[in-house]
């Protein structure tokens, strides 16, 4: 049996402000935080995995001698996807030299943004100059490579967003992956934008943006196939797509989450009571409904540019679904190809409020 396998690494120097993913900068947790990873991936069921996807936290923070024991567990198959996130600043000739060593053959960097003042807004550590280096480095040992970039971040105006993703083309990445701002309850920024303290970009000008950037990397080679996510023919994230596709796939680490059959579950976000109690270190589990199926379907579909089949959705959501067609095509939002229906670009913008109509 063939799944995906995502290994969640929370390491990080500094917690940026916009985060609100599971994260530790209490480095000296990592040689047993690595013990109580191998010891869940050995108590998994079997499989072998074709997709391997290291995130966190920053995968790059952690010591090469953990990562190789965890991969080292895994039961990778040959040609197998490895991918591992990474921040500029941790990127050399030697660490990639012995990332790629241990198999990993794809690298998506942290960059964000490729102006100081923007980066330094939101906690980041490098700078316009490492992440340049990074990525450049990156793509020089021929390792696929992704970058990360943010659009709506404080300073940001549409000059600087602009130029930050001309210097993302020129440097050559095969895909690049462009998230909206989202301030997510509790983070730092959030607190700072609520208390008035931080202003962030008119949502209209981070709209046409995106609406530009679409445009803009289509030109440049780099093909829109999911809302946030653009790539060059034939490197498209296949452990992302995994995914969209909704392909099993099981998670190893704090607050990992897995999904097999019609079940999903996830660990514990606490570190401490990870490294206690892994593999039995669950805080969530369910088994997902025909209702919550049939919703997730659709969602996960339609984020994508090949969108879905039109019979296919007629069948899930019978009359309903027909005139949502039908009022998608008159106004504008939604396209048809073929046996197949997908949101336009500027659909994509309001893509969560569209599907919600379905439902």
């Amino acid at each position: 049996m063939s799944l995906g396998a995502y290994v969640h690494l929370p390491f990080c120097s500094t917690h940026c402000t916009y985060c609100p993913f599971a994260i530790s900068t209490d480095l000296a947790l990592q040689d047993a935080y690595t013990e109580a990873v191998v010891r869940e991936i050995h108590a998994a069921p079997s499989a072998t995995f074709d997709t391997v996807y290291f995130g966190g936290g920053t995968p790059s923070r952690t010591a090469i001698k953990n990562l190789r024991r965890i991969v080292e567990a895994l039961r990778i198959e040959p040609g197998a996807e490895v991918t591992l996130e990474a921040n500029p600043e941790d990127v050399s000739e030697e660490s990639v030299r012995a990332w790629r060593e241990m198999g990993v053959n794809r690298l998506s960097v942290g960059v964000q943004s490729f102006h100081d003042d923007e980066l330094a807004a939101i906690g980041r550590v490098h700078d316009r100059a490492r992440a340049i280096e990074a990525v450049t480095t990156i793509v020089r040992s021929g390792a696929r490579s992704n970058l990360d970039l943010i659009l709506g971040l404080p300073q940001q105006t549409a000059s600087t967003y602009r130029e930050s993703l001309d210097t993302a083309v020129a440097l050559g990445a095969g895909h690049l992956s462009l998230y909206m701002l989202d301030l997510e309850e509790r983070t730092p920024l959030q607190v700072q934008h609520a208390r008035g303290r931080v202003a962030l970009p008119e949502e209209d000008m981070v709209a046409d943006l995106y609406l530009e950037t679409i445009e803009r990397l289509g030109e440049a080679g780099l093909r829109q196939y999911e809302i946030s996510n653009f790539a060059r023919p034939g490197e498209e994230s296949r452990h992302n797509l995994r995914y969209w596709r909704r392909a099993e796939y099981l998670g190893f680490g704090m607050a990992a989450h897995s999904f097999l059959g019609a079940r999903r579950f996830a660990n514990t976000r606490d570190i401490r009571r990870y490294i206690e109690l892994a593999p039995a270190a669950r805080d969530f589990e369910e088994t997902l409904s025909d209702a919550e199926t049939q919703h997730e379907t659709i969602f996960l579909q339609l984020r994508q540019t090949s969108g879905m089949c039109y019979e296919d959705l007629v069948a899930l959501r019978g009359k309903e679904g027909m005139a949502w067609i039908e009022r998608g095509l008159q106004d504008g939002w939604l396209v048809r190809r073929d046996d197949r229906v997908a949101f336009t670009p500027s659909g994509f913008l309001q893509s969560n409020d569209f599907i919600s109509q379905l439902f």
